[in-house]
């Protein structure tokens, strides 16, 4: 306990000195910051625009104990937002962003892009509201809406249509982050089917079709298979436990049938910091189970050499198990 009181006064100390190292060397206060930002969002933009998150930005990379990180969005329409960098100091003579270097790229250049954003997001909800969705962007992931429960036919018809579009603005919408596809319906509110995307020449491509995690009844479904897997292995392959790494591969022709591709730790290898280091998933076991019954068909270890073989080869061992199992959930890519 005493330990961890001096852990946070330590880190208190840590927080404190490097702000006042960058106030020693030149920098503004926090508060000043605020103030300027404030005072120039409101000079250009009246009312329009408003930031939070605004913290100090000041590291060996940058050397200006002025750099402050900041979201900004706009008052009515909070989707139109951004986050950037800004000089707090000089903010009021000089708009240009330090960290776009050669770009030269002002605060209204984000603003604008940002605008752009937010209309090519509104032209394709439009596109498919009378389809029955409606489409909501997040940072990581596109939620696809249904209003009704789905069918395989349903699907099937529209992701296609959907990615043809979205990629029609990928210039405008491509990011940093990876994204997937999630679907949602009446029936699973929260989440029903997840897509990873992929991106190849310029485009996204629907890669994998995949159970959410944040379907109902997700916990009670992974204990039920998680101590089927258990009692599957524990006289053939004692030395294997289950891993937190896991994808279920839902069949898009049924919306049922599943696959749940669980990896195995190889509790033998113990990594403790001496020698050289060993990856301990070794096991690839697959346990096919229908979702709406909740029934398990049977499970098969696919290796208990997983370690030693490439993603390639690993790809080729789950697509070709869970295929002659019948179960349609992986795209075919083309480049």
């Amino acid at each position: 306990m005493k330990q961890m009181i001096y852990f946070g006064i330590l880190l208190g100390v840590i927080v404190i000195g490097f702000s006042s190292c960058a106030r020693l060397f030149g920098g503004i206060s926090k508060n000043k910051a605020a103030k300027n930002i404030e005072t120039y969002l409101q000079r250009e933009y009246k009312d329009e625009l408003d930031f939070k998150n605004l913290n100090r930005f000041f590291n060996a990379a940058t050397m200006n104990p002025n750099m402050f990180s900041v979201h900004i969005y706009n008052k009515k329409i909070p989707e139109i937002e951004f986050y950037t960098h800004i000089n707090a100091k000089n903010i009021l003579v000089n708009d240009t962003l330090p960290l776009y270097g050669s770009e030269k790229l002002t605060f209204n250049d984000l603003y604008k892009e940002s605008i752009n954003i937010y209309e090519t997001k509104q032209a394709i909800r439009n596109d498919f509201k009378s389809s029955g969705l409606d489409v909501n962007f997040k940072i990581e992931s596109i939620e696809l809406i249904f209003k009704e429960d789905l069918t395989p036919q349903v699907l099937d018809n529209l992701i296609p249509k959907f990615m043809e579009r979205l990629n029609q603005s990928y210039n405008e919408l491509n990011s940093l982050y990876s994204q997937h596809l999630l679907i949602k319906t009446p029936q699973y509110p929260e989440g029903f089917i997840e897509i990873p995307l992929e991106t190849h020449t310029q485009t996204w491509q629907i890669k994998d079709f995949l159970l959410s995690k944040k379907i109902q009844g997700f916990p009670s479904l992974q204990t039920k298979i998680e101590e089927k897997i258990g009692t599957n292995i524990r006289e053939a392959f004692p030395y294997f436990k289950i891993s937190n790494y896991r994808k279920i591969y839902l069949d898009k022709s049924s919306l049922s049938k599943a696959a749940w591709v669980q990896y195995l730790d190889d509790k033998r290898i113990k990594n403790d910091g001496e020698g050289k280091y060993q990856n301990p998933q070794k096991g690839l076991y697959i346990l096919y189970f229908d979702l709406d019954t909740r029934h398990i068909y049977r499970g098969e270890m696919i290796t208990d050499q997983n370690d030693t073989t490439s993603y390639e080869e690993e790809f080729n061992q789950i697509k070709n198990a869970i295929e002659a199992e019948g179960i349609n959930a992986i795209y075919q890519q083309t480049n």
